[in-house]
């Protein structure tokens, strides 16, 4: 091998290659945002390059040499050799890839057909340029190409928008329909998961394509590089977005809203580190499905109420545009007369943004999107090559409707259960910890005099943040002291990951409020192949698998004086048809109950269960769920928390939490910060 090819690149990269200009420059893409990098200006060549090809054999780039008229080898340094190359047809070539399941270099133009030169030293014909269709069995205007991860066909989108594709040996060329973008594509990409990109020159737009789900339309996916000259090429084998070392923002919002990278989610690199929203922005992977990721560039500074002004502050860690949405028909989507911002210039530092709610906005939850880059008019969904995205959970509330949220707007509280009452046994609080809030929708009570407030409607979210438990468990939240015949039952909204339920929470048979999250949790989170329990042992810290979201209307006329505190009374129950422990002979089922400590169960439960084992409840003095030292089976904490790894006792992981139990909550209120731990015995993924 000649000592000017130095080496190749290290592995199969993410990234994808893109030559420009007549002198020759190679530059970084990011297809999954459009950021680009230049890699190097100075190629060793004075001509321009073309029909580039990476190729996994050997991972160096091969290009057409329009200085030397031959094929050339690229190496990590960005240095082109022209190869000795037999027959070479007497001109040029701007289309070309390396097959990726051959070792042998593809290129074509228009009018002379389809060539190849094998690049394997072992292979008879090495270096040997043979034309293998002729021009007139194969004629498309197409400007680039690029060869299918699996399925062995090359694919390209000529200037009127037309997929087309071909194998190696010209026995099959097909169209495959139109794509609905027109231009010149003069840079075609596959990925891993089958996905063909398409790069339009005069303005940089990148597209995806769906070829693995034979869906041919073109959906706009990024806002690259443009130029009157693009040839690119990348590994087919690679997914475009790199999971060792990210350098992509994502939203938080469900699915539907478009977040993650397979749905095209709104998303922006951070490689220059300039522009984001609030303090800092943070890289990952993928979108994590967490609403409270860091997102703290957006303050509301007014309720969003129906058919009225609303107000943000907007900080801006440099001059940028601003570009954000609400979901005012909670519909799930973010639909163009829902934009409340378009291009709005912003400056270093806080900005106060107006829009108005309109006034045929529904009430209730709903999503809002705030996306600041130096493109001045972007969508709700793609991907751009600077600044950030952030999503918020919102309120829409009704003329004069309040809101009150535990512990917070944009907060979460947590619960955490140990499920082996009435044994202490295994005292390590993850056997099912939940992340939760709340919140209360207010109304003036009519013709008061004294500005007394009902509860229209409350909701309940949460997700399921650890599961420790060999048991099976339902989870469910009880109103104390609200009826049954209180809740709007047809009007309740039950969403699990996003997803509506059509089965009602609302328990039947019953005279109080009661509403099942899950009759059980396993159906919904798994452990992963090398672990026991989901998210309680190191490196199983696998993304959130359960979220929920309940949103519960009221009669009129229950005054905040009659409504039960947050958090009301969450509890677990037993999963029909499974044993517990040796303390129930049969699997006690609905009848056995885990609550607060102190909080009364619920009809249901049967009151034969306390005082066995470790228990000693004593529901004539109104206490339940406690051992004979105050310590309880849950807890409930105003914050974020930190669960102990499988098998550490809460007293190795918070060593002030025995005392705090046992005083009745008189001592160390703080004694769930992360600071009061013993970090070694915390699970924190």
């Amino acid at each position: 091998m000649p000592t000017a090819w130095a080496t190749p690149f290290d592995d199969c990269p993410a990234e994808a290659f893109l030559g420009q200009n007549a002198i020759p420059q190679l530059y970084s893409v990011q297809l999954a945002t459009g950021y680009y990098n230049l890699l190097s200006s100075d190629m060793g060549t004075t001509g321009k390059i073309n029909a580039l090809g990476f190729n996994h054999f050997d991972n160096y780039l091969y290009a057409w040499s329009y200085e030397h008229n031959t094929l050339a080898k690229i190496d990590r340094d960005y240095q082109l050799t022209p190869l000795e190359v037999e027959n070479v047809p007497d001109t040029n070539f701007y289309i070309g890839d390396v097959a990726v399941s051959q070792n042998i270099y593809y290129f074509y133009r228009p009018g002379h057909g389809l060539y190849r030169i094998p690049l394997d030293p072992e292979h008879p014909q090495y270096l040997v340029s043979e034309k293998v269709v002729n021009a007139s069995a194969m004629s498309l205007n197409i400007f680039d190409m690029a060869f299918h991860p699996t399925n062995e066909f090359a694919y390209s989108v000529n200037h009127k928008g037309n997929l087309y594709r071909f194998n190696t040996n010209g026995s099959v060329i097909e169209s495959l329909g139109n794509v609905g973008q027109s231009g010149t594509f003069g840079a075609v990409y596959f990925d891993v998961e089958e996905n063909l990109y398409i790069s339009r020159n005069n303005d940089g737009h990148i597209y995806r394509i769906k070829i693995g789900d034979e869906n041919y339309t073109a959906e706009f996916f990024a806002y690259g590089p443009s130029s009157g000259n693009n040839d690119g090429a990348r590994c087919a084998l690679a997914p475009i977005a790199s999971v060792e070392n990210p350098t992509i923002d994502f939203g938080d919002a469900p699915a539907s809203y478009g977040t993650s990278l397979d749905d095209n989610g709104a998303r922006h690199d951070t490689s220059n580190g300039v522009l984001y929203l609030g303090n800092s922005v943070d890289a990952e992977p993928n979108a994590s499905g967490m609403d409270d990721a860091g997102d703290e560039g957006i303050v509301f500074l007014t309720g969003l109420e129906v058919d009225a002004p609303a107000f943000v502050e907007v900080t801006a860690s440099a001059p940028g545009y601003l570009n954000a949405w609400v979901d005012f028909d909670i519909d799930g989507e973010f639909d163009s007369d829902e934009k409340i911002a378009s291009g709005y210039a912003v400056s270093t530092g806080t900005n106060t943004l107006e829009y108005a709610v309109p006034s045929w906005a529904a009430s209730g939850n709903t999503w809002a999107r705030f996306r600041l880059s130096s493109e001045d008019v972007v969508g709700p969904s793609g991907g751009v090559d600077d600044g950030e995205v952030e999503d918020y959970k919102v309120d829409l509330t009704e003329p004069n409707i309040s809101v009150r949220t535990y512990p917070g707007e944009n907060q979460w509280a947590t619960l955490a259960f140990e499920d082996n009452w009435p044994l202490m046994g295994d005292y390590d609080f993850n056997d099912l910890v939940v992340n939760y809030r709340i919140s209360e929708y207010l109304k003036p009570v009519p013709n008061s005099s004294n500005a007394e407030q009902e509860i229209s409607k409350i909701t309940i979210e949460g997700r399921v943040v650890a599961q420790g438990a060999a048991y099976h468990n339902g989870f469910a939240f009880h109103l104390p002291g609200v009826l049954r015949s209180q809740v709007i039952e047809a009007g309740i909204r039950y969403q699990i990951n996003g997803v509506t339920q059509t089965t009602s929470p609302l328990e039947a048979n019953r005279n109080s409020a009661i509403l099942f999250i899950a009759d059980d949790l396993h159906n919904f989170v798994t452990p992963g192949e090398t672990c026991k329990h989901y998210r309680t042992e190191p490196g199983c810290g696998s993304d959130i698998q359960m979220t929920f979201s309940l949103t519960v209307p009221l009669v009129s006329g229950i005054t905040t004086d009659n409504f039960p505190a947050v958090p009301y009374d969450p509890f677990i129950t037993a999963t029909e048809g499974h044993e517990r422990n040796y303390v129930f002979g049969l699997p006690p089922g609905r009848a056995y109950e885990i609550h607060l400590k102190n909080m009364a169960p619920t009809e249901a439960a049967r009151e034969d269960f306390f005082t066995r084992g470790d228990d000693k409840s004593n529901p004539n003095s109104g206490e339940y769920y406690l051992n004979e030292n105050g310590m309880p089976w849950v807890i409930n904490i105003p914050t974020q928390w930190h669960h102990p790894l499988e098998y550490i006792d809460i007293i190795y992981a918070y060593p002030q939490f025995g005392d705090h139990a046992n005083s009745g909550g008189l001592l160390n209120n703080d004694w769930f910060l992360q600071e009061k731990a013993t970090q070694k015995n915390l699970f924190t993924q």
